[in-house]
């Protein structure tokens, strides 16, 4: 095909205006041509059928699998797997209760379901094991903490044992366990308090006494910037004077 011929094919379809209405053979309704369009691959196109009854028919004969995909290995499941060669329902309880044929049970009362779901025969923790054993959280986390509904599980544990939390107050593990709803392991400081007691970056930053040359972080030799950082003065006089030599070598 020619390139004129190609130009000539363009133009005529540029020129082709769609129906305005059409009249669906299956719900015999005279509706407008957009409820007949539909996105493909390669566009929009009209379907045999409107909408409403595309819908309708592939709900009455949905797609079959294709045969690649495998059913759940759970006997009487037929579902298609899909994680860890579950259906969507086991593995959500496989993740929630580490077993994909538990079966779910719900407490009308979030207390109810925190002590059926915790296990008071936890580990003693590792830096402070007078504080007595962990009471681990067995259900549903989201990574880090447990949660009961739309609460964090160890809030709760504080709240029935101790009462509301104060405003501007966020709850510590003194077990460094973040799963543990033990109420004798937790306590409600500041955001600053917390942060510090951590073992993130800026809790092991604020615990350092020495620069990474021994220089003490303390007294004449501490110098604290516009944002609050600490740095050795010693180490700054020692990078001004390198760079000063640097300059005149350089002239």
């Amino acid at each position: 095909m020619t390139t004129e011929q190609r130009r000539k094919i363009s133009a005529a379809l540029t020129r082709t205006t769609l129906p305005q209405e059409k009249r669906c053979p299956r719900c015999q309704e005279t509706k407008p041509a957009s409820a007949f369009r539909t996105r493909k691959p390669g566009g929009l196109v009209l379907t045999a059928y409107c909408r409403l009854c595309e819908a309708e028919k592939l709900r009455e004969n949905p797609p079959k699998p294709s045969g690649k995909t495998k059913p759940c290995q759970i006997d009487g499941c037929a579902a298609p797997a899909q994680a860890k060669k579950l259906c969507w329902t086991h593995y959500n309880r496989l993740r929630a209760h580490g077993d994909p044929l538990a079966t779910p049970v719900a407490y009308r009362n979030p207390l109810d379901s925190l002590a059926a779901r915790t296990n008071r025969d936890g580990p003693l923790p590792e830096g402070r094991p007078s504080l007595g054993r962990c009471w681990i959280w067995t259900g549903s986390t989201n990574g880090k903490y447990g949660r009961v509904g739309k609460q964090y599980a160890h809030r709760l544990a504080y709240e029935s044992a101790k009462g509301p939390i104060p405003d501007g107050l966020q709850i510590d593990h003194l077990c460094r366990n973040t799963v543990c709803v033990n109420p004798d392991h937790l306590e409600a400081v500041t955001g600053r308090v917390n942060l510090l007691r951590s073992r993130g970056f800026a809790a092991r930053q604020a615990a350092q006494t020495d620069c990474i040359h021994g220089h003490p972080l303390s007294g004449p030799n501490l110098y604290v910037d516009k944002r609050g950082r600490r740095h050795c003065r010693e180490c700054r006089k020692r990078r001004s004077r390198e760079a000063a030599a640097r300059r005149r070598t350089d002239q």
